[in-house]
C-alpha cells in the first residue's frame, strides 16, 4: 500500500511539473513572465488550561510554534502557478510537575509541513485548466474533516489532489468539472488511514456582475485502509443550490441541498443508509469592499481589515462509518476593525451541535476568542488572544472545558488566507 502512495506522488508531482511547463513554454514566447518571491514567518506561544481536552484530568501545558514560509509565483496572460510552503515547528512544555505515569507533553514535540500548490492556463478564451494540490503533516483533526470534534493527537499527513476543467459561455453560463483524490495515513498509530475519490460538477449562472446562482453536484467514495479491523466504505450523493448576492459593502449567500450516504453492508443490521437535506446562508460585510467582479469556480475573497461575518450550516462529518457520522449545525461569526491604523481587534466564535446517527449521543461545541493586535508595520504584526473552549457531551467522559491565552508574532503572513492551529477552520475553507 506504501508503494503504490508513493508511486502514485511521484506521477502526480511529473504530471503536474508536465502541465506547468506547458504552460509557460506556450506563454513566454508571446509575454514577459512576472516572479513572485514572497517569504513569511509567524511564531506563537500559548498556554491552554485543559491541552489533551480531558473531563476530568486537566493538564496546563504550553505550545511554542516557529513557521518560517515562502510563496513562490509565476504570471503570463494566460497562466499563473503559485507554491506556498510552510515549515511548522512545535514544541511543547508541561506548565507543572506530572503525576506518576503521566506522558510527557514535549514527546508530542514535531515539525509539521505545509504545501499548497496552484495552478491555472487558459490556452484559448473563457477555457480554463487547473491543478491544485494541498499537502498537511499535523496533528489537528480539523485539517482532516472541517466539522471535527476528534481531540486525539496523533500524528497523519493529508494530501488533497485537484485537478479541473472550467468553461464560460458568452460570459453569463460556465461549468466546472473536478476531481479530487484525497489520501488520510496516520504516522505510528492504530488509526485507520482512508482514501476518497470525489467527482465535482458545478454548472454556474451569472445574469450580473453581482449574482452568482451555482448547482452543484458531487459523488464521493471514502473507504478505509485495511489497517482498519474491517476495510469499511461509504458512497455519498450531494446536490446543492446555491446563490450569491454581492453588493458594494455586504455579500449574501444561501445554499440549500439533499445528501444521501449509502454505508457498504458489512451484515451488522443496525447498519443503514442516511439521508439529511443540508445547507447554509451566510453574510459578509468589508470596508474596503472587495472588487467587483463575477464570482469563479473555488475562488473565495480575502476579509478586508474592517469586516463582519455570520454564518449558519448544517451537513454530515466527513471523515468515518456509521456509527462515526452526525449531523453538524454549525453557527460561525466574526467582526473586527483596525483602529488609529494600527490597532486591530477583533471577536470570533463558533457553536457546533453535533447529532449522531447511530446512537443517543449529541455534543455542544463552541470557541469564543477575543483578538487585539498591534500592526508594527503593513506587514508585520504582534497580537494577545484569549478565548474558551467548551464541549458538553450527553456521553459520560466526553465533556470537557479548556481556556487558553496566545501571543502571536507575524511578518508578511496572510491571516485572512488561512486559519492556523488556534483558529476554527470552516471559516477558511
Amino acid at each position: 500500500m506504501k508503494n503504490k502512495k508513493i508511486l502514485f506522488s511521484v506521477t502526480m508531482c511529473f504530471f503536474a511539473v508536465t502541465i506547468v511547463a506547458l504552460m509557460f513554454a506556450a506563454d513566454n514566447a508571446v509575454a514577459e513572465t512576472k516572479f513572485t518571491v514572497k517569504p513569511y514567518f509567524s511564531a506563537v506561544g500559548r498556554l491552554d488550561s485543559n491541552f489533551y481536552k480531558e473531563e476530568d484530568n486537566e493538564r496546563e501545558v504550553y505550545t511554542y510554534l516557529l513557521a518560517p514560509g515562502i510563496q513562490l509565483g509565476a504570471e503570463t496572460p494566460k497562466s499563473n502557478v503559485n507554491l506556498y510552503y510552510t515549515l511548522e515547528a512545535y514544541f511543547y512544555e508541561d506548565k507543572d510537575d506530572l503525576l506518576p505515569g503521566e506522558r510527557k507533553a514535549d514527546d508530542e514535540d514535531y515539525v509539521g509541513h505545509l504545501a499548497l500548490f496552484k495552478a491555472q492556463w487558459s490556452p484559448v478564451e473563457r477555457f480554463t485548466l487547473g491543478l491544485k494540490d494541498d499537502f498537511y503533516l499535523t496533528r489537528h483533526p480539523i485539517d482532516a474533516d472541517r466539522f471535527s470534534e476528534s481531540v486525539e493527537r496523533e500524528k497523519y499527513w493529508v494530501n488533497r489532489f485537484t485537478p479541473l476543467i472550467f468553461y464560460e459561455f458568452k460570459y453569463r453560463f460556465s461549468v466546472g468539472l473536478r476531481y479530487r483524490r484525497t489520501d488520510i495515513e496516520f504516522e505510528d498509530s492504530d488509526e485507520a488511514d482512508f482514501l476518497e475519490h470525489r467527482g465535482i460538477i458545478n454548472l454556474l449562472y451569472n445574469p450580473s456582475r453581482t449574482l452568482t446562482l451555482d448547482l452543484d453536484y458531487q459523488r464521493w467514495t471514502n473507504e478505509e485502509d485495511s489497517k482498519a479491523l474491517e476495510s469499511r466504505e461509504y458512497t455519498s450523493d450531494q446536490i446543492q443550490l446555491v446563490a450569491e448576492k454581492r453588493y458594494k459593502y455586504f455579500a449574501f449567500e444561501g445554499g440549500v441541498g439533499y445528501q444521501n450516504r449509502d454505508f457498504e453492508d458489512i451484515g451488522d443490521p443496525d447498519v443503514e443508509d442516511a439521508d439529511v437535506i443540508n445547507w447554509k446562508f451566510a453574510v459578509t460585510g468589508q470596508n474596503p469592499p472587495p472588487q467587483e467582479q463575477r464570482r469563479l469556480l473555488g475562488r473565495q475573497f480575502l476579509r478586508a481589515k474592517s469586516h463582519v461575518y455570520a454564518a449558519v450550516e448544517r451537513n454530515f462529518n466527513n471523515l468515518g462509518y456509521f456509527f462515526d457520522t452526525f449531523k453538524a449545525y454549525r453557527y460561525t461569526a466574526s467582526v473586527g476593525h483596525v483602529f488609529l491604523e494600527k490597532i486591530r481587534a477583533g471577536v470570533r466564535g463558533f457553536y457546533q451541535t453535533s447529532d449522531y446517527i447511530a446512537s443517543d449521543r449529541e455534543d455542544d461545541i463552541f470557541d469564543l476568542s477575543g483578538t487585539i493586535g498591534y500592526l508594527i508595520t503593513k506587514k508585520m504584526e504582534i497580537s494577545f488572544t484569549a478565548g474558551r473552549q467548551e464541549r458538553d457531551s450527553n456521553l459520560d467522559g466526553q465533556s470537557y472545558e479548556n481556556d487558553y491565552l496566545f501571543l502571536k508574532f507575524d511578518f508578511n503572513y496572510d491571516i485572512g488566507s488561512r486559519g492556523d492551529f488556534s483558529e476554527e477552520g470552516s471559516y477558511y475553507r
